[in-house]
């Protein structure tokens, strides 16, 4: 977990390229994601879309436009901004890139400080288009009720210009009935209506309301904004709309939506602004409540139909590529293409294999065996690699004579490596502890532990990895096993939600232990029985 500049991914076959490029990003405070394979480089952008990729030209095997052309056919990789760095000054070559996707090269020997300019550029621009387009999402959804009935509003107040008297009356009606905020301008600016719902939230009254600045109740950081949006909109004469904390009459500050759109008289004639404010804050929370407790549900219920139907459509990929190549000479033009259908097809049923894990579906993998979770460990932990694990050091507290659990040995490894890898990117590249330890529980009616209150009684292979890294907030803590959340930028996909997926499908279960500064402790128990059909995850 990182809480850097960015994650950059850098692919090069070079070592000492690779190297050199690892070196000058991490002491710029970047997480980099090292790889020298063009496939490597692949399976790191499906498992977590990196910031940007600075991506070698040349490499054997799959060169540069290869890679790139493969990252930007993805899904998680299509936003992805790709820099190429390569000695050649082939102008040709450029406008390949670009045309593929590319958004700048680099040459090759680099100048640190362009290379490190060129950098920050793209990572700040990659980052300020997807909160762009998250935030138009957001108040889209939020805002066209309400920018609907202001609509039907304005339009009936245009319509009833003759009759002003009664339809101003009919409008102060309206506003004091309604359970919001609503105000109006006149064309220079200065209010001249708040509802009386504006004085019971303030706890002033109406007439004092408009003798007042209305940003002596906004909260002090955000005053000076809502003054300039306010400037900006009357000298524009322009709908606007922004949010800002305001004190409520108990003293507590409340997020409010405040929308606004110009009034004009005869089509014409400026008049000033109608506003609505929203209490946004009770719906936040809802939210977000809603989602932890509910749509998670449906997002596994989604994964599966989602990984049940794609795991049709990869099958029935894979026949017709079968088919394709048995029909088709060594030498064929065009074989090459279908081999790599082939192998993209081969990543696709990774990603299915992923999905079904997380909602707990053991059906597509290999088939359950007597499995030794500490000959699983250390078949692992001599073949992790990479910059992080330079400062890591990987302690085995393994139990002897540990007894062998029925389950699928791929996904058994797949935890292992996932709270392994956890806990190391937990030191945030510094010095630092990760201790694996295996042992066994037996629990019983009168175990205490509140944490293993769902497990029936019996006996539990134990498999715990820790860290002495920074640890977690609690608000991480009740966040880290739901799907696609990650303290790191874009997330990094399923991966804890994927572990809990397989171990409750294993009839185990998923217990943490962290706190800022103390690092963390995942405790794993499995049933040394064989399990009962998977349950639901």
């Amino acid at each position: 977990m990182s809480n850097g500049n960015g994650t950059i991914l850098v692919v090069d076959d070079d070592p000492e390229a690779l190297s050199l490029l690892v070196d000058v990003l991490e002491k710029e405070n970047y997480d980099v994601q090292p790889a020298d394979s063009g496939k490597l480089a692949l399976v790191s952008v499906a498992a977590q879309p990196p910031d940007l990729v600075l991506l070698d030209l040349r490499m054997p095997g799959m060169d540069g436009f290869e890679v790139c052309r493969r990252i930007k056919e993805t899904e998680n990789g299509r936003r992805v901004p790709v820099m190429f760095i390569s000695s050649s000054r082939d102008r040709e070559e450029w406008a390949e890139g670009f045309a593929l996707g590319a958004v700048d090269f680099v040459s090759k020997p680099f100048q640190r400080e362009e290379l490190l300019a060129r950098v920050r550029t793209h990572v700040e621009l990659g980052r300020l288009q997807v909160k762009l387009e998250t935030l138009v999402a957001q108040r889209t959804s939020q805002l066209r009720y309400a920018v609907e009935q202001l609509r039907l509003e304005i339009v009936e107040r245009r319509r009833a210009e003759q009759a002003v008297r009664e339809s101003e009356e009919r409008f102060r009606h309206i506003a004091n009935a309604a359970p919001v905020i609503i105000w109006t301008s006149n064309a220079q600016g200065s209010v001249d209506f708040r509802n009386e719902h504006a004085a019971r939230f303030t706890g002033r009254g109406t007439d004092e309301l408009l003798n007042i600045r209305w940003c002596e109740l906004v909260h002090p950081e955000d005053r000076e904004n809502h003054c300039d949006h306010v400037t900006q909109a009357l000298a524009g004469r322009e709908r606007f709309q922004f949010e800002y904390r305001l004190r409520r009459a108990d003293g507590e500050y409340r997020d409010m939506l405040d929308l606004a759109t110009p009034r004009f008289v005869g089509g014409a004639e400026f008049a000033g602004f109608i506003g609505v404010v929203f209490d946004v804050t009770d719906v936040k929370r809802a939210q977000e409540q809603a989602f932890r407790e509910k749509n998670l549900q449906n997002l596994r219920l989604l994964s599966a139909g989602i990984a049940h139907d794609f795991n049709t459509l990869v099958a029935a990929i894979f026949g017709e590529v079968d088919l394709a190549l048995a029909d088709m000479p060594e030498d064929a033009p065009g074989r090459e293409n279908v081999e790599r259908i082939d192998g993209v097809a081969k990543r696709a049923a990774e990603i299915v294999r992923l999905l079904m894990a997380y909602v707990g579906d053991r059906s597509d993998t290999n088939q359950p065996e007597m499995v030794d979770l500490n000959t699983v460990a250390r078949e692992i932990t001599p073949h992790l690699k990479g910059p992080p694990l330079k400062k890591a050091e990987l302690h085995m507290n393994l139990a002897p004579h540990l007894p062998s659990i029925q389950a699928s040995p791929l996904q058994m490894r797949l935890v292992v490596l996932n709270l392994i890898i956890n806990a190391v990117e937990a030191l945030q590249g510094e010095k630092g502890r990760v201790t694996i330890s295996t042992g066994i529980k037996d629990l019983t009616r009168e175990s205490t532990e509140e944490c293993w209150r769902d497990l029936p009684d019996g006996r539990y292979v134990r498999l715990e990895v820790a860290d002495t890294g920074l640890g977690m907030t609690e608000e991480v803590q009740d966040r880290m096993f739901d799907p696609f959340y990650s303290t790191k930028f874009l997330g990094r996909g399923l991966g804890l939600a994927a572990v809990q997926g397989i171990i409750r499908s294993h009839g185990g279960s998923i217990s943490s232990w962290s706190s800022p500064g103390a690092g963390s402790t995942f405790e794993v128990l499995l049933p040394v029985e064989p399990p009962a059909p998977a349950r639901s995850a």
